[in-house]
Order: C-alpha cells, then sequence, then structure tokens
C-alpha cells in the first residue's frame, strides 16, 4: 500500500512538472508569436514607407524657375509703374487719402462728345448688365485684352481699344504725367479699358470694392462724364474710416499705391448728382497670369512711341 501511494504521488509530480513546462513552453510561443507580429508590422510599415518614399520622389515634379526679364529694373512696365504708385503714396494727398489724385478738366466738352460717340457705338458691342459681377446694378462695356478674373488669367483683345480713348486719353499722360510718378509708362502700357454706364433712375450703383490685386498694375485712371458723382473710399475690413470724394464731370481720377489695395471705393445710387454719369476706366492688366493665359508682361528700355497692345511687346506706329 506504501508502494502505491508513493508511485502515484511520483505520477502527480511528473504530470504537474509536465503542466509547469507545457505552460512555459506555450508562454515562450506566444511571447516569440508577439514579437513576430510587431516585427512583421513594423517591415511591413517600413516597407510601404520606403514605396511611398519612391513613389513620391517619382512623381514630385521638377522646381519651375521663375521667369526673370532681363535688366527687369530699366525695362519692366509694372516695376515702373509700381514704383511711381509708392513714391506718390508717401506724399500727402489733398483728399487725405495716399495715393490718390483728382485732375480737374482733363478732358474738354468736345474730346467727351468724341468719347461718348465711340463708347455708345452700339455697331461695336451693346451694353451688359454688369449686375452679375457682384459690383451693384450698371451697364457695362469693355476694349482691350480680356481679364478674366474668374479664372485668374488675362486673354489676348477680343476688342481693340477705339483710337479716340487712345489718342484723348492715354497720348496726354504718355506726354505729361500730372506730377504723378509712374503714370507717364502707365500711359504707354495701358491694355485694357471698360466703360459703365450709370442712371440714377435704374437704381445703379458701384458696390464698395478692391480692384483685382493681381492681375492689374498698381495704377488704375478713371475718366468721369456726362456728370458728377461722389466716390466713397473706405479703409479695406471697415475699419469705420470713410472719405467721400466729388468726381466733377471731365475730371480724371488716379488710384495708386495705398489708395489702390488699401482702400475700398465705391458709388451710391443716391451719390449720382446729375442723374446720369458715364465712366472710362483703364488698366494695365497681365502681371500674375495663369500659365495657360497668352498674355506676356508689357516691356520696354525707353517708352515706345506707340500704343503697347498687341500682347508680344512690339508697339504699333
Amino acid at each position: 500500500m506504501h508502494h502505491v501511494v508513493r508511485l502515484q504521488e511520483h505520477v502527480n509530480e511528473c504530470l504537474d512538472e509536465r503542466a509547469k513546462r507545457e505552460e512555459k513552453e506555450e508562454k515562450e510561443e506566444r511571447e516569440h508569436s508577439v514579437i513576430t507580429d510587431a516585427e512583421k508590422t513594423e517591415t511591413l510599415a517600413s516597407k510601404n514607407c520606403r514605396k511611398r518614399k519612391a513613389f513620391e520622389e517619382k512623381e514630385e515634379m521638377p522646381s519651375i524657375p521663375i521667369p526673370t526679364i532681363p535688366n527687369a529694373k530699366n525695362n519692366d512696365a509694372f516695376l515702373k509703374i509700381k514704383r511711381g504708385s509708392i513714391e506718390m503714396s508717401k506724399i500727402s494727398s489733398p483728399s487725405h487719402i495716399s495715393g490718390h489724385k483728382v485732375i480737374e478738366n482733363f478732358i474738354t466738352e468736345e474730346e467727351e462728345t468724341e468719347l461718348l460717340r465711340a463708347v455708345y457705338d452700339m455697331s461695336e458691342q451693346t451694353w451688359n448688365d454688369r449686375n452679375a459681377s457682384g459690383n451693384g446694378r450698371h451697364n457695362g462695356k469693355s476694349w482691350g485684352v480680356n481679364a478674366d478674373r474668374a479664372r485668374r488669367k488675362v486673354f489676348k483683345a477680343k476688342r481693340e481699344m477705339p483710337e479716340a480713348f487712345q489718342r484723348i486719353v492715354l497720348e496726354k499722360l504718355r506726354a505729361n504725367e500730372y506730377g504723378y510718378k509712374g503714370l507717364r509708362e502707365f500711359g504707354f502700357a495701358c491694355n485694357e479699358c471698360n466703360a459703365i454706364e450709370y442712371v440714377r433712375e435704374k437704381g445703379h450703383e458701384l458696390r464698395p470694392h478692391v480692384d483685382d490685386r493681381i492681375l492689374s498694375s498698381d495704377i488704375i485712371i478713371n475718366l468721369s462724364m456726362v456728370g458728377t458723382c461722389i466716390m466713397r473710399y473706405r479703409m479695406n475690413k471697415n475699419q469705420g474710416i470713410e472719405i467721400a470724394k466729388k468726381l466733377p464731370r471731365f475730371s480724371l481720377q488716379i488710384q495708386g499705391g495705398r489708395c489702390r489695395f488699401e482702400w475700398e471705393h465705391g458709388i451710391r445710387n443716391e451719390d449720382l448728382i446729375d442723374g446720369k454719369r458715364v465712366s472710362l476706366t483703364f488698366r494695365c492688366s497681365g502681371r500674375g497670369n495663369g500659365k495657360d493665359g497668352v498674355y506676356k508682361d508689357v516691356v520696354f528700355e525707353e517708352p515706345p512711341r506707340g500704343y503697347v497692345n498687341d500682347l508680344e511687346g512690339r508697339d504699333r506706329r
């Protein structure tokens, strides 16, 4: 009996030892399995990372150098206009808006008649309602390059600027910069013009806005015809500063520098003093053009004698 008990105890010890050994082996196997999975995960992550990096290196576009204009300091029309407008912004303006100037009696009544004849020439194009632009309801026409502000591109002109616009307005700027630096260069490089007809009885207005800061140059000019109006300026972000400027009939308004970029301008319906106004706004557009646009910056060593508007740097004699 004693021997049977001893045998049973020995068997139990062997079973316990075997169970402990199996448990230890299972634990080691589990630990090894965890390590293996971690190694697999790490290996897979590293492999994916290497693949992604190789793909990115393969697909990455080479850096495109920014086109430079030889001797840009001397021949870049946009640069000359910009420098002039900045310099004029440093000078105290009678309107208390840096870079703003109004030249009264810029044109005569006879010249106005000739300009209006070209504006109202319906054989070339008819008025269109500009309310869709978001700048308020008024009638508009355009000539020169097509500055597509939605697609951020400037395209070749469909309708050339009327000869009367060039001779009566731009030729005067080429001959006399009227104490405003950069204005003479603007006269040579100008390639876009739009006319706006405001009629008070029709509820026409110009909502406060800033003209496109990228597509057009640092100087914009605006000619008032038919009637006088009040244009209201206010600091961007509606800072509470508003200045009302009277724009008499026959006057030319210049917006440059801080006036051009930091002040919104608009015309309320009730500020159409004489009930009707027709304006001509001239711009030099093209800087910042998209890759699919056809416009090239207007450049010149010396201001050319002719009118620059063919988008290839050539001038028309």
